[in-house]
């Protein structure tokens, strides 16, 4: 059975080290991360923002999040599928993340929908918020 370890993270020590790249992808000079920190929250808005199926060879990656934009419901609902679509995606793919909770707001006048994650990393004692603007 499995036992939860105290995380360290030894990359975090050298501040000139980059541990990633900082998305979104530019052409040219590429941003880096250089704490664990900003790449978990870096990955988590990738995650969240692919489309299921779009990345090759790995069709379960992503969330459902851009499907339900376009779907028929009223803000209660797109709310709670919304909520639905972020936990599993990150239950799958990054699972030392807890999600705390999920608020959506849309704005279907100027077509846009602000979504706002609080999430905390398993093992670390802050949390975290992560606010996403979706244009369709």
């Amino acid at each position: 059975m499995a036992r939860l370890v105290p995380k360290i993270y030894p990359l975090d020590v050298n501040e000139n080290v980059p541990i990633g790249i900082s998305f979104p992808l530019t052409a040219g000079n590429q941003k880096q991360n250089f704490l664990t920190s900003a790449q978990v929250h870096d990955n988590l808005r990738n995650l969240i923002l692919t489309m299921k199926g779009e990345r090759p060879m790995q069709p379960t990656f992503g969330s459902d999040l851009y499907n339900l934009l376009f779907e028929p419901i009223d803000d209660a609902q797109l709310s709670n599928a919304a909520e639905h679509a972020v936990r599993d995606a990150v239950a799958l793919w990054m699972p030392a993340i807890q999600i705390e909770s999920v608020s959506v707001s849309s704005q279907r006048d100027v077509n846009k929908v602000q979504v706002s994650v609080l999430y905390s990393i398993e093992g670390w004692e802050s949390e975290n918020v992560l606010n996403l603007t979706v244009r369709v």
